[in-house]
């Protein structure tokens, strides 16, 4: 199992980087309008690209490791909860 997870992730790292390769050779301008101040300038397509690929993935990867955190907390709080319940009171 481990060994195609790697499998997989080689091939997916491959992937992303020949896209890379290719999405750097569009040189195609584009306007980009921001909200703020009415600021227009152009771009490459390929660095537009790049920005909210990299925005996307890091927003995701804060959530994501919100969530597990998060979960951890929980579990660590539940195993306190079931050590302090598990203990046995002596008889009297």
């Amino acid at each position: 199992m481990k060994v195609k997870g790697l499998v997989l992730l080689i091939f997916v790292l491959l992937v992303l980087i020949i896209a890379g390769v290719v999405g750097a050779q569009n040189s195609h301008l584009v306007l980009v309008n921001y909200l703020i101040n009415d600021f227009s300038q152009q771009v490459k397509m390929s660095y537009v690209l790049g920005i909210s690929f990299g925005l996307g993935f890091l927003v995701s990867s804060v959530l994501f490791l919100a969530y597990v955190f998060r979960l951890k907390w929980r579990i660590g709080s539940l195993e306190r909860k079931n050590k302090k319940l598990s203990q046995v009171v002596p008889p009297k």
